[in-house]
């Protein structure tokens, strides 16, 4: 008895067919997640640099560090980044000892893709420097 096989054989090449472009698919996913991801971060500093580089054009950073007026720094760090970011500032002086004495973040925990914008300051007022640490998170 002979038996028509064609069917068998076209199930199996549709599985194998499937399993290629299944496998296609699951290599190029994680590909392209990364490069979202990397411009993401590349946006993310940038806006962290502009916000401290704005809050800086008229001294008003310096002031508020001088000052200590840590939530009103916190507030307008809110009000600048991107919406989704997270946050946390520090602030060091020259030598190297943190001045904020309170928590300096909004926005959320960070997660674990964490960038840092480092900024230097010249207060205008005492003629102080301070380093400003600036750890930006998206909030997924």
């Amino acid at each position: 008895m002979l038996r028509n096989k064609r069917g068998q054989i076209r199930v199996i090449e549709a599985f194998l067919a499937s399993a290629v472009i299944l496998s296609a698919l699951l290599v190029a996913i994680p590909l392209r997640m990364t490069t979202v991801n990397l411009a993401d971060m590349k946006s993310l500093h940038y806006a962290g640099l502009n916000v401290l580089a704005e809050l800086d054009r008229d001294g008003t950073l310096g002031h508020m560090i001088a000052t200590k007026n840590w939530t009103v720094l916190s507030k307008r760090l809110s009000i600048l980044l991107p919406v989704g970011a997270a946050y946390n500032l520090t602030v060091t002086d020259e030598d190297a000892e943190t001045v904020n004495d309170s928590s300096i973040s909004g926005g959320g925990a960070l997660t674990e893709n964490v960038l840092s914008v480092t900024y230097l300051l010249a207060e205008r007022t005492n003629c102080k420097l301070y380093v400003i640490s600036l750890q930006l998170s998206w909030i997924r």
